[in-house]
């Protein structure tokens, strides 16, 4: 083709037809810009498909980090709230004269209370994309307001669970001192013990203001807790709906 037009435009030249030779090479100015035109456009287009490649690969990975995140939340939740139970019934029946509980159903509680139940997100897709800079890539901007939101909620999250964490310890401290943590531990899967021969029971912790404070202080946290799993979980169904690619 292009040795058809270079024979047009010797063959004007020989015949010294200035107009039409400079007409036809104005043409074939015209046809070479257009040709780059639609070679860029072509170029921009499979970048553009390129792209949303790989923006729809980045959001199928967050979302399925996500949806797996809200899974182990909403077991986690389960768990927790049987904690609370528990704790509750111990709540309240402190400094009762008389209690619906045997002593065997006081250490199951206790058992039970010295749960904490941990809720541990992945987060290793969203590291990977702010490392290397993929979060530049995505186009919407509510989801990353929504990504850089859940980031600080993440921090809360480390913070909330180490007091948990802490109460715990101290709660299961007092028991040591003041309790038969043996009589607690007989009742898991793992411990194949029976109860302790020495100590009279843990019905008298229930008389303790000290063990009340403990109790107090690790029920308070859980319900923060329950109270932040609420608002996270919203802020995964929203992250999780913005993710979605079909």
């Amino acid at each position: 083709m292009i040795k058809f037009f270079r024979n047009i435009r010797k063959q004007l030249a020989a015949q010294n037809k200035t107009a039409a030779y400079l007409r036809y090479a104005i043409g074939e100015i015209i046809l070479v810009v257009i040709g780059i035109l639609i070679a860029l456009q072509i170029n921009n287009w499979n970048e553009n498909r390129l792209e949303k490649r790989s923006e729809n690969k980045i959001l199928g990975n967050l979302h399925s980090e996500f949806a797996e995140n809200l899974k182990d939340l909403e077991n986690i939740n389960v768990q927790l709230q049987e904690t609370i139970n528990s704790m509750e019934k111990i709540f309240e029946v402190f400094r009762m004269e008389t209690h619906p509980y045997t002593p065997y159903q006081i250490d199951s509680l206790l058992s039970e209370s010295l749960n904490s139940p941990t809720w541990k997100p992945s987060d290793f897709v969203l590291n990977e994309l702010k490392n290397s800079g993929g979060l530049s890539k995505l186009g919407n901007e509510d989801l990353k307001r929504l990504l850089f939101e859940w980031s600080r909620s993440f921090a809360e999250l480390q913070e909330i669970q180490t007091q948990t964490e802490n109460t715990n310890i101290e709660l299961i401290d007092y028991i040591k001192q003041h309790g038969s943590l043996r009589n607690i531990d007989h009742l898991g899967k793992y411990f194949s013990y029976p109860r302790s021969n020495i100590h009279q029971g843990n019905q008298i912790l229930l008389k303790e203001f000290q063990f009340e404070n403990y109790i107090d202080d690790k029920l308070y946290i859980l319900k923060q807790q329950v109270e932040f799993y609420k608002t996270t979980k919203s802020l995964i169904s929203k992250i999780l709906k913005l993710t979605k690619t079909s």
